[in-house]
């Protein structure tokens, strides 16, 4: 089986995949897409295919390191590494196909047949929308109850656990980079306990903080910390291991990040400065599920949890979960909220795109799907109603 030819597909609302062809029958889908960014990805993912034609897409290893190889000494980056994981993720798709199993059995087995879920929640009640719309397109014009509010806060905690079905929620802020936030600090762990409220004690909730200054992070974290967060995400920007190091050694709370570094390196120096307990790589920035089954063998040696970013289509979520179930330290899923849809009783993940949509059970859990390759089968019907709808550059 050699590869010919490497296929752009842009799905809206604003995801971009890749399919790769073979001289067989078989094919395999990944998703190389960079927020807000897809055409230089695009680019890159076409600047890659002379190095893959003509190849076995069944080396995974071989042509990942080829693809990052490339450019005249110039590897890593957002862009690289983004259409390689993409690709990546279509060639182990490939190799599922062709072995006639699913990818985590080509990872060494399942350590998990259901995949632990959570949704993100904040200051407004969630809400659904059409496949192939974006997100934002269902935002009611007029509040059912008034945003940022800790009741509003409370009432969409409920919604989500004990109507939509999930076990598990993360909390965004967005406190932004300043230090005038700091008379408000306090507002957000009144904000955060009455999600615990909504939620109830069986839940867990996580919290997102989106980078303030290192110092309103610590203040955030004091005041998050007796209400026992599962853990705490990016309490800075993105560029100083060693400063997040400093955070984490003040707190007992677990830390998380990861979802904007690129490539294992930055992982191990994370982990060798006990910066983390929770490592957040995507699988389609950070190297694909090759790079990222090494990404968790490093954070299983330094006691750290797996719960893998996956704010992109339901294609990705399926590579994620794939992965997910071979990761001894698997923690817990992120997913796009924009992918949900409640059909009676039961939430869905993936309608219109999945012939078989991911299903919440009533543990807050999805199953692995047991099919080749990435387990799943696109819906035909579905995803032709998809297709005539815009595709936007902005994520959706």
């Amino acid at each position: 089986m050699k590869i010919t030819e490497i296929e752009i597909i842009r799905v809206p609302p604003s995801w971009v995949w890749v399919r790769v062809h073979t001289d067989t029958e078989l094919t395999g889908l990944g998703e190389p897409y960079l927020e807000n960014h897809p055409e230089v990805v695009i680019a890159e993912v076409k600047r890659l295919e002379p190095f893959l034609i003509g190849k076995d897409p069944t080396r995974v290893e071989d042509l990942w390191q080829t693809m990052y190889s490339s450019g005249l000494g110039y590897v890593g980056g957002p862009v690289k590494m983004s259409a390689l994981s993409g690709i990546d993720i279509a060639l182990w798709d490939l190799a599922g196909k062709a072995a006639g199993v699913p990818i985590y059995k080509l990872l060494g087995g399942a350590c998990h047949e259901r995949i632990r879920m959570y949704r993100a929640t904040g200051g407004g009640l969630p809400w659904t929308v059409e496949p192939g719309q974006p997100y934002r397109a269902g935002r009611p014009s007029t509040p059912a109850m008034p945003p940022n509010d800790a009741l509003t806060y409370a009432e969409g905690a409920r919604i989500l656990t004990q109507e939509w079905g999930f076990r598990a929620l993360k909390v965004h802020f967005g406190p932004g980079d300043g230090l005038e936030i700091t008379s408000q600090v306090d507002r957000y762990g009144e904000w955060f306990a009455a999600v615990r409220e909504g939620a109830g004690p069986d839940v867990d909730v996580a919290v997102d903080i989106h980078n303030p200054h290192p110092a309103i992070a610590s203040q955030m974290i004091e005041v998050l910390a007796p209400h026992r967060p599962l853990f705490v995400e990016e309490p800075m920007p993105v560029e100083r291991v060693d400063t997040l190091a400093q955070i984490a050694g003040r707190t007992s709370v677990p830390i998380a990040a990861g979802e904007r570094w690129m490539g294992k390196w930055i992982f191990f120096d994370a982990l060798a400065r006990s910066a983390l307990s929770v490592l957040q790589p995507d699988i389609c920035h950070a190297g694909g599920i090759t790079e990222c089954k090494k990404i968790g063998a490093i954070g299983e040696a330094a006691y750290a949890k797996m719960a893998l970013h996956c704010p992109l289509s339901p294609l990705a979520l399926a590579a994620s979960i794939q992965l997910d179930a071979a990761l001894p330290n698997f923690l817990v899923q992120e997913h796009n909220e924009v992918n949900d849809y409640r059909d009676g009783n039961r939430t869905l993940i993936g309608k219109g795109y999945l012939k078989d949509p991911f299903v919440l059970d009533d543990e807050g859990c999805v199953a692995v799907p047991d099919k080749p390759g990435l387990g799943i089968e696109l819906d035909d019907e579905g995803m032709a109603r998809i297709m005539s709808m815009p595709w936007s550059e902005r994520r959706g």
